[in-house]
This record gives structure tokens, C-alpha cells and sequence, in this order.
């Protein structure tokens, strides 16, 4: 359907190595494996571009006010243009105010489509959850660094079970990110905090619930899910946290000892 748009262009080749990505998962999109068509970034990119060129009216709903909102729930590039410093408000009727959500981005983590990813300024490390690592066919025996002690403010520390490279993908942007293992991070599956935030050149706002930040193609907007938020709020909560923001179990303002 959208092949004959003029707007319309095919994905370069993924870029990782074919035999380490799912060969179960399959991406029209690509012509190609290791993610699935509905989770690819590259695809909800262009998706999005068709949609703010006008491409796609007929499959747009409209809010309340007669706003035409796309039915996607991520990411809003637009067309090349400075970097203005500040987040846009564009997008402030897709968000349920008021709010005291945490950000949770969903993004492909090691050609996986990882959730409930909290974006946290206030870690100095970045996280990942054991059995996330696990689950991408990863051993815990022989990381790098194990033993390692993260500590918060609070008193309370958790020992690393190591270090991991993993490539991040954020819409048209992949990073390899080196992310410290830790056996629990529930209600969370990754923590993103101020190395990724920084070599990303990102602006956070938890208030719009997006993350900005500036490429070639000009400035990219990823959105975080306000459910999601809430369902990490409602897991903490059931798990005896009595923290009201999504905050993680571990303090997030850490640091090595």
C-alpha cells in the first residue's frame, strides 16, 4: 500500500551480523531477520514521516478536539531543521495530564523489542536485568567486572554480576551501550541512565513523556508509554515499594565503590 507514495523508501540493510540475530523473526519491512515487521523502528519511522506529509489521512483518528493523531505510540521525526534547545509541545494532547509518570521508552536492545525501559537522569550506570539477558541468549558465566557494588543515598548497595555490550537502537540511531548486570531490577527491564543519555545527546522529559535528540535527519522524539508507567507503579507498589513515580527499587542517583 505505501510502496507506490512518493515519500516512500526501503530501510538500508540491518547491520548487525546475520547469524546473531532471531532467524524466528521476520521483517517485511528489511526483507529480512531478526526482529518482527510490527516492531520495526525503521518502518514506524517512515510510518510516521507519511503521516505528517499527509499520506495517510484515511488511517489516522482524531482526538477530541479535531486533531489528527496517529495511531502509533512511538516517535516523531521531523523534517531537517536546527536544534532549538527545548522540548517541543506539540504532542501535549497525546498526554494525559496531570501526570507523575516516569519515562518508559520500549526500543530494539540486541535485535529484541525490550519494554518497560525507565529513563532515569539520575543513574550514573546503565541497567539490565538478568533474565533480560538470558532471554537474548547471553551467559552471565565470564562478564566482565563481576562484583562490583552499586549504592545509593538510602544505604542500601547491589552487587553487579558484571558487564555487558549490548546495541541500543533509538529510531534511526544504534549505540552500543555497556550495560552492568544485576540479578533484580523489577519492576524494570533496563535503566538508561546518564551514559546513554549523554553520548545520545538527549533531552529527557518526563513531564511530555518523550526523549529528544538531534541527527543528520534532523530532530528525533521518541515517546514513552504512560501505561507502561503505571504498571511498573502497580508492580512496585503490589511488591511493597511504597515509592509513588516509578522510581527503581534501587536508588537511582548511584554510584561505584
Amino acid at each position: 500500500m505505501i510502496q507506490g507514495l512518493s515519500d516512500f523508501k526501503w530501510p538500508r540493510p540491518i547491520g548487525t551480523d546475520p547469524s546473531t540475530r532471531d532467524s524466528s523473526k521476520r521483517c517485511a519491512f528489511h526483507k529480512d531477520h531478526g526482529h518482527t515487521t510490527e516492531a520495526c523502528w525503521s518502518l514506524q519511522y517512515l510510518v510516521e514521516k507519511l503521516i505528517k506529509a499527509g499520506h495517510l489521512k484515511q488511517y489516522v483518528s482524531s482526538d477530541a478536539e479535531g486533531k489528527s493523531l496517529p495511531n502509533i505510540t512511538t516517535l516523531k521525526p521531523p523534517g531537517p531543521q536546527p536544534w532549538d534547545n527545548h522540548i517541543p509541545t506539540s504532542r501535549s494532547t497525546w498526554t494525559l495530564q496531570p501526570h507523575r509518570n516516569a519515562l518508559i521508552l520500549s526500543l530494539e536492545i540486541g535485535d529484541f523489542d525490550v519494554r518497560r525501559i525507565l529513563v532515569d537522569p539520575g543513574s550514573s550506570a546503565d541497567l539490565v536485568q538478568a533474565s533480560v539477558v538470558g532471554h537474548m541468549g547471553h551467559s552471565l558465566i565470564g562478564l566482565e567486572n563481576p562484583g562490583r557494588v552499586l549504592s545509593g543515598f538510602n544505604g542500601s548497595s547491589t552487587t553487579f554480576l558484571g558487564d555487558i555490550i549490548l546495541p541500543v537502537q533509538a529510531s534511526p540511531v544504534t549505540l552500543k551501550v555497556q550495560f552492568s548486570v544485576v540479578q533484580e531490577l523489577s519492576p524494570f527491564n533496563v535503566i538508561l541512565g546518564r551514559t546513554w543519555l549523554h553520548y545520545m545527546k538527549v533531552i529527557p522529559s518526563t513531564y511530555h513523556q518523550m526523549v529528544s535528540f538531534l541527527t543528520d535527519e534532523g530532530q528525533i522524539d521518541l515517546y514513552g508509554s504512560q501505561l507502561a508507567a503505571r504498571q511498573c507503579y502497580q508492580i512496585a507498589r503490589e511488591a511493597g515499594t511504597s515509592q509513588e513515580d516509578a522510581s527503581p527499587p534501587e536508588p537511582s542517583h548511584t554510584h561505584d565503590q
